[in-house]
């Protein structure tokens, strides 16, 4: 297991013996946004969507699997329901933030996967080939807005295939959700235990996905082990700052569409989203552990 197992061991017995570095303080006052902020970059407003009547919990837990079809409302719904803004908590507690919350840049918002207090940020990509209902593209998900923003133009699903390898339900479709984090956003707070918060985040977002799916007669595969280096690529990611965790396939309504070769060379994103702290830290366990896993990973 290597490196991989080495990490896992500490997070365990971090209790008894703290990761390091362990007397690093979190500097509040120059903390990272939660999401990406692209500047000048266009944005394509979701539908509100909005839960089915009969989704119930009792059928995303034990119904049956789905074998409909996406649309945009859908998705839209799925997105504001997992990972958008619904809520801001206000409520009176014995944290020691109460005091801070009425203000509006201290605000506290709630969202609907499962985590800890919203501090591990997952950045959703949404790659849409010619057979979805936008221009073909990357888009990313922005949560406050609860919108779409535009970071590449063209069909670029031949390349998520491609990156896949054999994975059966990718060949029938060109419409992707791929699942990225950037460290910082909350490595700020937890420096080396960072790797452990995110990847625990993927998985209860990615649940929380299959629940609602299935609650709506829609069915969700999940990629997780693919080329990420090829994926960082063509999504314009710095692999010492960023990571690709999952890949969803979406089967979508309407016509199948045509698969193309893959294009070479692929298109990538270009544009670099601006980042609020002033001073970025790294460190050295979190970059030890993500190299560790990208081992073999092409293969």
């Amino acid at each position: 297991m290597g490196y991989a197992h080495e990490y896992a061991t500490a997070v365990m017995r971090r209790g008894r013996v703290p990761m390091e570095p362990a007397d690093f303080v979190p500097d509040w006052s120059d903390r990272p946004r939660k999401g990406k902020f692209f500047p000048g970059a266009p944005s394509v407003p979701l539908p509100d969507g909005g839960c089915a009547e009969d989704a119930t919990l009792g059928q995303g837990l034990f119904g049956r699997a789905g074998t409909g079809a996406f649309t945009l409302p859908l998705l839209g719904a799925m997105l504001r329901d997992s990972y958008g803004l619904t809520g801001r908590r206000l409520a009176v507690q014995a944290n020691t933030d109460l005091g801070s919350l009425p203000f509006y840049s201290h605000a506290n918002w709630s969202r609907g996967t499962a985590s800890g207090g919203g501090l591990y940020p997952i950045g959703v990509h949404w790659i849409s080939g010619a057979s979805g209902p936008l221009t073909p593209g990357v888009h990313y998900y922005d949560t406050p807005h609860h919108r779409l923003t535009r970071l590449l133009s063209g069909d670029v699903s031949a390349e998520v295939r491609a990156a896949l390898g054999d994975l059966e339900e990718a060949a029938g479709t060109d419409q992707f959700l791929v699942l990225g984090v950037t460290f910082w956003q909350n490595s700020f707070k937890y420096n080396s235990f960072c790797y452990h918060a995110v990847t625990m985040d993927i998985g209860a977002l990615v649940q929380t996905w299959r629940m609602w799916a299935r609650a709506h007669g829609l069915h969700l595969g999940t990629a997780l082990w693919f080329d990420e280096p090829r994926l960082g690529r063509l999504l314009g990611l710095d692999p010492e700052e960023d990571g690709v965790f999952a890949v969803v396939p979406l089967r979508w309504a309407g016509a199948a569409p045509e698969v193309p070769a893959p294009p070479t060379p692929a298109a990538s994103v270009r544009r670099v989203p601006d980042e609020k702290s002033r001073r970025v830290l790294s460190f050295p366990t979190l970059r030890h552990i993500h190299t560790a896993t990208l081992a073999g990973a092409d293969e």
